[in-house]
């Protein structure tokens, strides 16, 4: 049984908490202080083998990089004119992920099952994480990263996708480590065109 099914983590958050946690967020812009560069290191070094546990499918490992509390959100984005100041995404809006650790572990499931189609032949991977910045937060421990990702994906012959887009991260650090309390994806479509989303950012 695989670390993710065997673990029963926190229940999912209330509706309440997960807006929190999505306008947390929307306001991390780069305005903390950097942090030094041994520190800004290691991040990176967490940032490049998270990316290298998806691509090979490490799944339980990469399950033990994520905090109890998380919470994961790829918002829809809404095309806007410059003149609407409501901006292009909104906790009050639809998402294509909105999910804690529980609902990730649901995910993790399905794949572990053998019973996903979309992932039977196995999609090949390719993820590279790029422009890494990392900030000081008001709290002690944890950290404001802001990167860059492409990821390209290949299944059977003629199957193939490639997304790029933004990452806001706040990472907590934890026995000499990191764990990822928050992320927002972003991608830059407001209509996506892939076949099918089974995959993790």
């Amino acid at each position: 049984m695989s670390a993710a099914a065997s673990t029963r983590p926190e229940p999912r958050l209330s509706m309440e908490e997960a807006r929190h946690a999505a306008l947390r967020l929307m306001d991390l812009h780069g305005q903390g202080p950097e942090v030094d560069e041994p520190l800004l290191r290691r991040i990176e070094r967490f940032c490049n083998r998270e990316a290298r546990l998806l691509d090979e499918e490490r799944y339980d490992e990469w399950y033990g990089l994520l905090a109890e509390d998380l919470f994961y959100w790829m918002p829809l984005r809404e095309n806007r004119y410059r003149r609407d100041r409501r901006g292009d995404i909104s906790p009050d809006n639809m998402a294509f992920f909105d999910e804690s650790k529980a609902d990730i572990a649901l995910r993790l499931g399905r794949i572990n099952s053998n019973l996903a189609w979309t992932e039977d032949p196995p999609t090949r991977h390719v993820y590279i994480v790029s422009n890494i910045e990392a900030f000081e937060t008001p709290v002690a421990g944890e950290y404001e990263v802001h990167s860059t990702f492409i990821q390209y994906r290949n299944r059977v012959e003629h199957d193939e996708v490639t997304l790029c887009g933004r990452r806001r991260d706040i990472l907590r650090a934890v026995d000499g480590g990191f764990q990822i309390v928050g992320r927002m994806i972003l991608l830059p479509q407001s209509v996506l065109l892939a076949k099918n989303l089974s995959v993790f950012f």
